[in-house]
This record gives C-alpha cells, sequence and structure tokens, in this order.
C-alpha cells in the first residue's frame, strides 16, 4: 500500500509572494499544491500545530466523522473549540469543511487529501519529522 503525505515547507512570505506574481497573468493556477503547506517559520508551525489538533487530523482519517458535533463527541471536548481547531485546520490547508446540502448548516470535516502522514521539512536541517495517522 503506498504512503500518502501531506509535506511542511517553510518559505518567507516575501519568497510566497514572489512566486505568486511570477504566475502568468492569464492562468492563474494553484501556488500552492494541495500536498504541501506552507509556513512563514519554524515557531508559527509549532505555535499552530497543537496535540489537539494533531489529534483531530488523526481522528479525521481514521474515523471519517460526519460532523464537526461528532468529532467532539468522539474527542470527548467542547463543539466550540473543536470547531475553532478545525477551521485554523481549513484555513492552513490541512482539511476541508463541506457543508451539509440539506441547510441544516453541518459541517463535514476532511482531509483536503487521503493522506496518511505529514511529513515537516525542517528548515537548514538536513532531516524531517513524521506524523502518522494511528489505523
Amino acid at each position: 500500500m503506498k504512503t500518502r503525505t501531506m509535506t511542511v515547507e517553510f518559505k518567507s512570505l516575501e519568497t510566497l509572494e514572489n512566486e505568486l506574481l511570477s504566475l502568468p497573468g492569464v492562468k492563474r493556477q494553484r501556488v500552492q499544491p494541495k500536498s504541501t503547506v506552507y509556513f512563514d517559520s519554524l515557531a508559527s508551525f509549532r505555535s499552530f500545530l497543537t496535540i489537539q489538533k494533531l489529534e483531530i487530523l488523526t481522528l479525521i482519517a481514521s474515523t471519517k466523522p460526519k460532523s464537526i458535533y461528532e468529532l467532539s463527541k468522539i474527542l470527548n471536548r467542547s463543539i466550540a473549540p473543536v470547531q475553532k481547531d478545525c477551521q485554523s485546520l481549513e484555513a492552513a490547508g490541512f482539511i476541508e469543511l463541506d457543508r451539509d446540502p440539506s441547510g441544516r448548516g453541518a459541517l463535514t470535516p476532511r482531509l483536503v487529501f487521503d493522506y496518511d502522514r505529514i511529513r515537516v521539512k525542517l528548515p537548514r536541517h538536513p532531516y524531517e519529522l513524521q506524523f502518522s495517522a494511528a489505523a
């Protein structure tokens, strides 16, 4: 079975801006591939990816909850902080929150793509950290 990997890389905001500006004006494409998430510094990454968010990512991968409410019950946490963490994970590009088509307002958290490992390419270091979803 092939391992699918989400990669976390570090680029300065200036570098990301230059890459965006270098894209041809006619054909705007996604600057950030679905399989890669960028942070501007190791400090911002460390403050962002908490144990609670890693737990949410693992549970989304393994249990595929139908809603944030269901996810909060599995985690035994209040829905408000779980929803806030999910919104942060969505903004960073780790997950997507799909709105219930019936109009009830429920949000279904799902991985951006079906990855089972997160690889962190540390700046200026010859090694990488990896987090794998528990099966």
